[in-house]
């Protein structure tokens, strides 16, 4: 997972004694020299792999995940788990799921400051529910997939929109609003796996339009596609959410954190523009601060407008 200030964390592991695994946080930064954290403790959760219940950042800076814990497995329960930047490990909440779920569960952290799980097997109907789980810990259930139709999901995702997408098991892309917590399939990829097979995990790109890379699809038939999905969402601003350091002098280099940062055409420090940048991803521009610039909002502009978020920066 890419983090600020340009680090990379993922879940190491290795073989212990009597057959036991252990788990710890490890950070490669941007010169590849490779850091593992203090393990976790003992009768930690064990993280599920791949990338579909990978890590997350929390608008708190923390990083989450989702495991279980073999032992326990037939309560039919998993565990978001927190790790700090440093190692330090924790539980923070857990959530029922179905022993005959298809998917792994789906973790995202929302712009409202909350941790969303999708799984299958649970909700009323067994067929999968949303989760909302706070970064204090109380675990709530706010949406359940119908009894027929939409179902099991397998991945989830943020766009522009402030809305969570994600797809199912039963090739489908489902949107839940944040706002009326209303859950519905906004499109059925062909059965016949023609577009491809999901789930699958989707990207929003900056025009608008929703990306995934999906196994089968084609014609003829092929061992898989990306494909593109229009559903009216608007072109997102980019959006800068962290300032890496948060002040300085002129000269100084600062690396923007944010999304949708991609093609950036200018920077400004108070409205003054910087002469010197370059975007590293498309979470990440390194810029240096212009001469003439004064305690201020940073913007970032792209073809599809000026930033919709802003941080300040403090000129010393």
């Amino acid at each position: 997972m890419l983090a600020p200030p340009g680090m990379i964390y993922d879940i190491a592991s290795e073989s212990g004694p009597s057959g036991t695994t252990n788990f710890a946080l490890a950070k490669i930064r941007e010169n590849g020299q490779i850091t593992i954290l203090p393990q976790f403790p003992p009768g930690a959760v064990t993280p599920w792999s791949g990338g579909v219940a990978g890590l997350v950042i929390g608008t708190d800076g923390n990083l989450y995940g989702i495991g279980y814990v073999p032992s326990i497995t037939s309560a039919n329960e998993n565990y978001v788990f927190r790790v700090t930047p440093s190692g330090a490990y924790s539980l923070l909440a857990s959530f029922p799921v179905s022993p005959y779920a298809p998917n792994q569960p789906a973790l995202v952290a929302a712009s409202d400051g909350n941790l969303y799980v999708a799984t299958g097997g649970a909700g009323v109907n067994r067929t999968g529910a949303v989760y909302q789980v706070p970064l204090s810990g109380q675990v709530q259930k706010v949406a359940s997939f119908p009894a027929k139709g939409l179902a099991f999901p397998g991945t989830l995702m943020e766009a522009a929109d402030g809305n969570l997408y994600g797809t199912t098991s039963s090739y489908q892309v489902f949107k839940y609003d944040l706002t009326t917590k209303a859950l519905t399939n906004v499109y059925q990829l062909a059965t016949s796996g023609s577009q491809g097979a999901c789930p699958c995990q989707m990207v929003q790109g900056t025009d608008g339009k929703l990306y995934a890379a999906s196994v089968g699809g084609g014609a003829p038939p092929g061992i898989g596609l990306v494909f593109s999905l229009d559903i009216g969402l608007p072109k997102p601003l980019a959006v800068v959410t962290g300032l890496y350091p948060s002040s300085g002098p002129v000269g100084q280099q600062v690396i923007l954190w944010g999304n949708y940062l991609l093609g950036a055409t200018a920077v400004t420090f108070n409205g003054v523009p910087a002469t010197t940048f370059q975007v590293t991803s498309m979470r990440s521009i390194k810029v240096t601060v212009p001469a003439g610039a004064t305690t201020g909002p940073v913007s970032v502009t792209t073809a599809n407008g000026t930033s919709a978020k802003t941080q300040t920066f403090t000129v010393k």
